[in-house]
């Protein structure tokens, strides 16, 4: 961390200074989208809306898989709406992005908002480690159905994204993904 923490003492008044933040981390499970948008909001101070942790809320509650995912997207689309529109703070939304219709709902809630900037950080990682990651972790109930065999692959799932997102290869150590998702989000 602390080499991501000098990039941010570095950075970090541009990003105070700057507009309200919408960070959508786009990744498939075990791409480290989760870990690094917890470790953003830990260095920002900045809320984590995780939709897959509603999403679980929501199965645990008897929910069907898909209809908990579907209810936890307009969970987390509400919260975005508030913390960015109400209380007029930054805000990092971690899901897999898979589908056009988050990005469209994403931009929608940014044009209808003042002075808010979006940057996407897509993380990719190979087949490989992210088997090895998931195995790792408790199983979890998922929708998701891709499963690409290579990076060529993995990136045309996320040919919706804007041109301008940050692709961030996670094999790297947590402490260089760190850094560049900081320059990413700083515009240096």
């Amino acid at each position: 961390m602390a080499h991501a923490c000098l990039v941010l003492a570095l950075f970090g008044m541009e990003i105070a200074d700057a507009k309200l933040t919408l960070v959508l981390m786009a990744g498939l499970p075990g791409s480290g989208k989760t870990t690094l948008a917890y470790a953003l909001s830990k260095l920002f101070r900045w809320q984590v809306v995780d939709k897959d942790m509603y999403k679980d809320i929501l199965v645990k509650q008897k929910m069907d898989n898909e209809e908990a995912s579907h209810a936890a997207y307009e969970i987390s689309f509400a919260i975005l709406r508030a913390a960015l529109n109400r209380q007029h703070t930054s805000v990092i939304f971690d899901t897999a992005a898979l589908s056009r219709f988050i990005i469209d709902e994403v931009e929608e809630i940014i044009n209808m908002t003042r002075d808010v900037q979006l940057k996407v950080i897509l993380c990719v990682a190979d087949y490989e480690l992210r088997h090895l990651r998931i195995s790792s972790r408790p199983p979890q109930p998922t929708t998701i159905r891709v499963n690409p065999p290579t990076i060529a692959d993995y990136l045309y799932h996320y040919r919706h994204l804007p041109q301008d997102k940050l692709v961030l290869d996670t094999s790297a150590d947590k402490e260089a993904c760190l850094s560049e998702a900081i320059r990413y989000i700083a515009g240096a």
